[in-house]
């Protein structure tokens, strides 16, 4: 035989050997797996009606392989770049390797001639630099085979053509693992149509608030407990947040610009308080931006207000701070009255800040973002992490592999836990790894209020501007009016006919 008909042979075989694989792994999976939560499955993936015949195809494999003569092992290198950039969520990348090491032994059992090893990288640099350095690897031809990123890049991403489509996957891999993600979820990786990645988790954005400056300004235990509870039932908003701030300032429980904190920079936080007013952001007939001055000019009222020039709540230099040196230090010290934060805070202060837990719960609170306005509805908005696979990828579905037995209620809960992420699987809200986290049962509700961001390759440029607007009322460069100036104008510039202004 030709060299050329042996290598054939051998690659037939190890996909052979891969399919076998990949089958007895389904059905082991299928004995141990309970019933899949109340979630429909997509169009054509394989129910287990059909385990008969499954089996009857893992015994004509059986018989192939039976008959094929042996291969030298071959070693099969899937790279993965993952990203914090918080290290406490380097679980990203551990949990791949993990699920690298399952399908290892799933080899082994069946006789499959060949290994799987994940290489790659961890980041803790900032998404800036993480996203510049993967996307001119994904240009170039040269990025990783798998690698997580927010699921806002999805748009970008598909349109760019440097990733995959996953429904073909997701179908038939469905009973493995992906009739137990959060149903929700799966809108927040879907794009034209398509699914683009796999969830891998996801969070919420709370208000976190001091409890022990709360009582310093009169408030009883009851009334700070109850406090979500006012959020919840629309008795509390945004401007009554900024009265207590106002308050804590006026009476010297808090430094003056120590009222309300948000993030120093850009990123996904920005249109929450939009959402809080009732505004919308994605057109879902054209799927073109959407930006509702009237909306925008409560939201630029609001921050006005809280300035320095006004209520003196919002520091006129807090965008120019910095995460690590200054925000979170200052807050873990109880000097911030009201925190603008995400859930994954929580466990960045106990394991890098000096934060106890005893600590934390004597300290904090958390509730949803309040409405504008009386008798509205509180929100939150959540940015699920997602895997996607390049379009480079040697062996997407040996990468899919990986990602699906990382997809796993033990495995995501002990992210989860670690990283104060919030489940993406219904059997995790069951699993005692999570359950046993008290920070994640009670801040579990909140994923029912999220919004997610729109899935719009030029959505990080509206909200970009955003941030440089807002950060200009603050430093007194910009009145109410000028911003909406300003906002209406670069909107226009730098997004064209992609972007529906609405007067």
């Amino acid at each position: 035989m030709s060299q050329t008909g042996a290598a054939r042979r051998t690659t037939a075989l190890l996909l052979a050997a891969l399919i076998v694989g990949v089958i007895v792994g389904y059905l082991i999976h299928w004995a141990v797996t309970p019933p899949p939560a109340p979630a429909a499955p997509p169009e054509g993936y394989v129910p287990r009606s059909e385990y008969e015949k499954l089996q009857k195809e893992l015994e004509s494999l059986k018989a192939q392989l039976a008959a094929a003569p042996g291969a030298k092992p071959v070693e099969i290198v899937i790279t993965a770049w993952t990203i914090g950039p918080e290290s406490e969520s380097v679980y990203r990348q551990l949990n791949l390797v993990a699920a690298a090491a399952k399908l290892n032994q799933i080899f082994q059992v069946v006789g499959v001639p060949a290994t799987v090893k994940v290489e790659g990288d961890f980041s803790t640099a900032s998404w800036t630099d993480y996203r510049k350095k993967l996307y001119l690897a994904l240009e170039g031809g040269t990025g990783p085979c798998i690698f997580l990123t927010a699921h806002i890049d999805a748009a970008y991403l598909a349109d760019n053509g440097w990733i995959i489509p996953l429904d073909d996957y997701v179908k038939k891999y469905w009973n493995w693992t992906y009739y137990d993600v959060i149903s929700g979820l799966w809108d927040s990786v879907r794009y034209k149509g398509r699914i683009w990645g796999i969830p891998q988790d996801t969070e919420a954005r709370p208000i976190y608030y001091n409890k022990l400056l709360l009582k310093k300004l009169g408030w009883t235990d009851e009334q700070i407990n109850d406090l979500p509870n006012k959020v919840l039932r629309g008795e509390f908003t945004l401007y009554d947040m900024l009265s207590v701030a106002e308050e804590a300032v006026k009476k010297g429980v808090v430094d003056p610009g120590y009222g309300i904190w948000h993030r120093p920079n850009a990123g996904p936080d920005w249109p929450i308080l939009y959402l809080a007013f009732g505004g919308q952001l994605q057109d879902p007939t054209t799927g073109k931006l959407v930006a509702d001055m009237k909306v925008w000019r409560k939201v630029f009222e609001w921050f006005y207000e809280a300035s320095m020039a006004r209520r003196k709540v919002i520091l006129d230099k807090l965008t120019a701070l910095d995460w690590n040196r200054d925000i979170h230090p200052t807050i873990v010290a109880g000097k911030v009255l009201f925190w603008m934060g995400g859930t994954w805070h929580k466990g960045q202060w106990v394991s890098s800040f000096g934060l106890s837990e005893d600590k934390f719960w004597e300290m904090f609170g958390f509730m949803l973002y309040p409405p504008g306005e009386r008798g509205g509805k509180p929100v939150t908005l959540s940015q699920p992490m997602a895997y996607f696979i390049s379009k480079t990828c040697k062996y997407p579905e040996v990468a899919f592999l990986i990602i699906a037995l990382a997809t796993d209620p033990y495995l995501n809960s002990i992210h989860a836990v670690k990283s104060a992420h919030l489940a993406i699987l219904y059997s995790q809200l069951s699993d005692p790894v999570y359950t046993k986290d008290k920070f994640l049962a009670a801040t579990g509700y909140m994923v029912e209020y999220a919004k997610y961001q729109p899935l719009h390759p030029r959505w990080g440029d509206y909200s970009t501007i955003i941030f440089e607007v807002v950060k200009g009322i603050e430093t007194g460069q910009f009145t109410v009016d000028a911003a909406l100036d300003a906002f209406k104008s670069q909107l226009k510039s730098r997004l064209g006919d992609e972007v529906i202004i609405r007067e």
